[in-house]
């Protein structure tokens, strides 16, 4: 009887609808609409800051303040929505995404065209040529400063300067510039989360 008694409760206090879902922390379709424009243009700039050295603060600034314009344009589009420090990180690690695979869209597509439509890569040729023989030359010193073998340094300088060693320093160093890149905009764009929250906050009557 009791169990019959707390069934008889439990189907009153329903509708006997299914619950709606719960919903989104962020909609990531509208956040990746508003962070489209901002990956475009920091990609641009960071073209033009190959011609004009000038244009890299632009760059550097879109960087900065990217995720802060993003959960602004979010905002406007979704004035409901709730921000605060987690939907601010959210915002900004795919604003950081956007950005570099805007960026490496954007350079690969320049670099093919300059190598092999234009053919005027030589200058970055020579420098990263450069910036080779000065590593070996380094190496260099540093094995003989521990006294080691003509064969082993004949083997070190061979290792540096082959292809696939080439190509993992280039990944690597694109990779460092790319978590740093990614870094950033999470990490401001949960300051800027953070700041609205306090913002609302604040203006809510006493």
């Amino acid at each position: 009887m009791r169990t019959e008694s707390v069934a008889a409760v439990s189907a009153e206090s329903t509708t006997g609808a299914v619950p709606p879902p719960r919903p989104q922390l962020v909609d990531w379709p509208v956040a990746a609409m508003c962070a489209a424009p901002v990956a475009v243009a920091t990609a641009v700039f960071a073209l033009a800051g190959l011609v004009v050295p000038a244009a890299s603060f632009l760059n550097t600034l879109c960087v900065l303040t990217g995720a802060g314009v993003v959960l602004g344009l979010y905002r406007s589009r979704r004035p409901l929505a709730r921000i605060n420090g987690r939907v601010g990180l959210r915002v900004g690690l795919l604003t950081g995404l956007m950005m570099i695979a805007a960026m490496g869209v954007a350079l690969a597509l320049t670099g093919l065209i300059e190598r092999f439509g234009l053919h005027g890569l030589a200058s970055f040729d020579a420098e990263v040529a450069q910036q080779f023989v000065t590593l070996q030359g380094q190496m260099v010193e540093k094995m003989q400063a521990q006294d080691q073998g003509r064969d082993a340094q004949q083997k070190m300088l061979g290792y540096l300067t082959s292809p696939e060693v080439r190509a993992g320093l280039a990944l690597f160093y694109v990779s460092l510039l790319a978590g740093f890149v990614l870094v950033l905009t999470t990490v401001c764009g949960a300051f800027t989360g953070m700041l609205q929250t306090k913002r609302r906050a604040l203006r809510r009557p006493q």
